[in-house]
């Protein structure tokens, strides 16, 4: 992530809870809801923002279990700090993940309304499977809306290689990196990819 990324970041925090209007517990239960995240599982968030599926990865993981927020912008991890630091079971990391290696090993690894900000995608995954994803885990890339919804958000920045392309051509293109690739959910109202290594 660039230095103006996260200053653009930093400067969103203060309101971003107010702006996030797509990320209502409905959908993101709905997501969640597709992940078969179990008592005790490791689940790591990256990209959290302002934490906003903390609580509910939280829930699901259980005392046993252990969530991880990882983000670049002080703005917006302390935000996620202040509203969510006092779930025993969440912990917090500020470090880009694109560069920097993040650690441990976790059952899933989140891309929640991530990928269209990843600048390697394919190095990134790489990196993820080869260190923090467990035998028989899988990353997520999830948003609760579809493509066209993201786009129009995104308007300033579309070249087309910025767009973010519908579910399945995406589930096409990391297939074509080597990994597998279910479509799980795809509508105007969620957008959920499982990748896994192959042969799971």
């Amino acid at each position: 992530m660039t230095q103006s990324e996260v200053e653009f970041f930093d400067n969103l925090a203060p309101r971003w809870d107010n702006d996030e209007i797509r990320s209502t517990p409905e959908r993101i239960n709905a997501v969640l809801d597709l992940l078969s995240i179990r008592k005790g599982d490791k689940v790591l968030d990256l990209g959290t923002g302002t934490g906003v599926l903390l609580p509910y990865l939280s829930e699901r993981v259980g005392e046993e279990g252990e969530v991880t927020g990882v983000d670049l912008s002080e703005g917006m991890l302390s935000r996620a700090i202040e509203k969510y630091g006092n779930l025993g079971n969440v912990g917090f990391l500020r470090l880009d993940f694109e560069e920097e290696n993040i650690p441990g090993e976790y059952d899933a690894v989140l891309l929640y309304s991530v990928f269209p900000h990843l600048h390697r995608p394919e190095a990134t995954f790489g990196r993820l499977f080869e260190r923090n994803v467990r035998p028989g885990g899988r990353v997520v890339v999830a948003f609760p809306s579809d493509e066209r919804f993201i786009n129009a958000i995104h308007e300033h920045r579309q070249s087309e290689s910025g767009r973010l392309p519908s579910a399945p051509r995406l589930a096409e293109l990391i297939r074509s990196w080597g990994y597998d690739a279910d479509v799980a959910a795809y509508s105007e109202d969620i957008y959920v990819i499982i990748v896994s290594r192959p042969g799971r």
